[in-house]
């Protein structure tokens, strides 16, 4: 069990960053949004690294409250970063990918608060679905950062 929890966690966690927008700011070169993207991830990674991963079901709540906050503020920040227009729909994609992942961790925050671990399981496969389409959308981008398993 603490197994299936971690491992949501982790699904929820690694990809911290996304967006929807890319900002009024001009485009960027492929090589700018990619390491602009990178740099977004690598300092929210780090932040999301030094929250302690719950021990069990009734530490989840907690535990995304503690993380939200950094998720919310990372996909902020991929949200400003305006891709080339050629990536645009790719981009799209990842940071609705992304955003829902951030409303996934506040479902999963509700099923610990009832312990519902049948809920917690269910979340758990569709966000590790979600992952692996934005990891491989992520990584079509260039954001090899932001493309974590």
């Amino acid at each position: 069990m603490r197994r299936a929890v971690l491992a949501i966690l982790v699904v929820l966690v690694l990809p911290a960053c996304g967006g929807g927008g890319g900002g009024g700011s001009s485009r960027l070169s492929k090589s700018e949004f990619d390491a602009k993207a990178d740099a977004i991830c690598d300092q929210y990674q780090k932040k999301l690294d030094d929250i302690p991963e719950p021990k069990g079901v009734k530490d989840i709540p907690k535990y995304i409250d503690k993380v939200l906050p950094t998720l919310r503020e990372g996909v902020s920040k991929l949200d400003d970063l305006n891709p080339p227009e050629n990536l645009q729909s790719t981009a799209d994609e990842w940071r609705q990918i992304l955003h829902q992942q951030v409303n996934q961790a506040e479902a999963l925050k509700k099923a610990g608060e009832k312990g519902d671990i049948a809920e917690i399981g269910r979340i758990a496969n569709e966000a590790n679905n979600k992952n692996k389409r934005g990891n491989q959308l992520a990584a079509q981008l260039g954001a090899k950062a932001c493309a974590q398993d």
